[in-house]
């Protein structure tokens, strides 16, 4: 697969259709667009919508590991009917987050494929009608306009909307990488449900005994130095010592050991 490189903080919008590569997925043949997700960030909340038209591409995503192994399938238990509101269409779409808590570790989501499945090509996607939506809005009595039903097709347009969320997370819909210190060489397994990790016996055993003598993380690489460097800083300059102070914490965690001093210089700077 060829993956284009998708930056934080952007939003696209992607049409799949006869020129797109096709795959055979363990659901079936289907066109697709494959993405490498941001590396060096905070967390990232992604957004995925399939955009309504006369048809529908229902989207489902793949996430796969730096290793190209899956660690989780987002379908339709997250990706569901977003009626029309002020500038965006008629749509079904989902939300869920990437975990950055350690840069470089080789567990972390880093490629997004997004196709459609066989099965949803026979479906539909009731839609709200115009008039009961106009209706809604207005908050006058809907007379039993008849909503649409939208086919689903191969082809469609699909929107993406990358947050670059620095160091909160985003409910349920959240996949957290085993640290390959904790791991060696088991693999984390993730459950048929969508977003629920299930670390192996051993490796809970191998977390378990780490409790009572943990290592001290390892020496961070200078260019994740910089980077947390520079969070910290833009924080504190624009007021929001909350988040500065979470991105200390985390950047300590993952073997920093300039960020409490950066943090306290910055502050003295503000204070001037």
């Amino acid at each position: 697969m060829q993956y284009q490189p998708l930056a934080a903080e952007q939003k696209r919008v992607v049409a799949i259709d006869g020129s797109s590569p096709a795959f055979n997925f363990p659901e079936g043949k289907s066109y697709y667009a494959a993405f490498k997700l941001p590396t060096n960030s905070g967390d990232l909340k992604i957004t995925v919508a399939g955009l309504i038209d006369k048809t529908l591409f229902n989207p489902t995503v793949l996430l796969l590991d730096s290793q190209f192994k899956p660690t989780r399938t987002i379908g339709a238990d997250i990706i569901t009917y977003k009626p029309a509101r002020m500038l965006d269409g008629d749509r079904v779409e989902g939300v869920f987050t990437i975990d950055r808590s350690y840069v470089g570790n080789p567990n972390n989501e880093t490629y997004m494929v997004i196709y459609t499945t066989q099965a949803t090509l026979s479906q539909t996607t009731q839609a709200m009608s115009p008039s009961k939506m106009m209706a809604k809005s207005l908050s006058v009595q809907d007379y039993g306009a008849k909503d649409p039903l939208i086919p689903h097709s191969a082809w469609g347009v699909v929107k993406i909307d990358v947050e670059d969320m620095s160091a909160s997370a985003l409910g349920d819909n959240f996949y957290k990488p085993v640290y390959q210190e904790a791991i060696d060489a088991n693999t984390p397994i993730v459950d048929a449900t969508p977003n629920k990790l299930v670390v192996p016996v051993a490796t809970a055993a191998t977390a378990v005994a780490g409790a009572t003598a943990a290592k001290p993380a390892p020496a961070m690489l200078s260019e994740t130095e910089a980077f947390y460097q520079s969070q910290i800083e833009k924080a504190v300059k624009a007021g929001d010592i909350d988040k500065a102070m979470k991105l200390v914490n985390e950047a300590e965690r993952a073997g920093s050991t300039k960020a409490k001093s950066v943090f306290i210089d910055a502050v003295k700077r503000s204070q001037k």
